[in-house]
This record gives C-alpha cells, structure tokens and sequence, in this order.
C-alpha cells in the first residue's frame, strides 16, 4: 500500500503588501456569485476562507489562487484586469507555486 503524503498546514495568517490577511477553514460550503467554491477572499475583511472538505492538494491549490487574488487587488492590478483575466491569472499563479512547493 502506497505510503498517504503529509501535507503542511496552511498558515493562518498571511502578511501581504496590504496588510495581514487571516485564513479560516471551514465546513460550510462556500458560495461565490450563486456557485459553490473551494475558497473565496472577502476584501472587506482580508480574510481567505478555504473548504477543509476538499483534498489537503485541493485546500493548497485554492489557498495560493486566493493569495493571488489579494496581491493583484493589493498592488491595484485588479482596476485593470477583466474578472475572466484575473481568475486565469490566479489560477496560473496557484499551478505555478504548486509545482514550485509541492512538485
């Protein structure tokens, strides 16, 4: 039987260039703009909010996609980004940081 891969905890809080962002697992499900979700970044809040019901790789991937999320809006790319450029871009962002911790 194949050895089950330990995953680190993700980090409770994040220090970005606008301020700490604190992240919450939950169990509830998530819903963006009437869908459900991994995870979500409430702006307001600084807060990251990740599903622990999805796979450790899973909870990973959306925790770096939602980080991106803070820096672009952080360094106001986000002003000039269409919603459809900026969800690829973070989601090309969370792949790349994946391969680059993880492999």
């Amino acid at each position: 039987m194949p050895e089950r891969k330990r995953w680190p905890s993700i980090p409770r809080k994040v220090m970005m260039p606008g301020g700490p962002v604190v992240v919450v697992l939950t169990r509830r499900t998530i819903r963006h703009e009437n869908s459900e979700c991994w995870g979500l970044y409430d702006i307001e809040r600084r807060t990251i909010t990740i599903d622990v019901k999805a796979e450790p790789r899973q909870r990973w991937r959306t925790f770096y996609h939602e980080l991106t999320h803070v820096a672009v809006i952080d360094s106001g790319l986000a002003n000039n980004l269409r919603d459809k450029i900026h969800e690829a871009l973070c989601d090309a962002m969370a792949t790349a940081r994946m391969r680059e911790r993880f492999g």
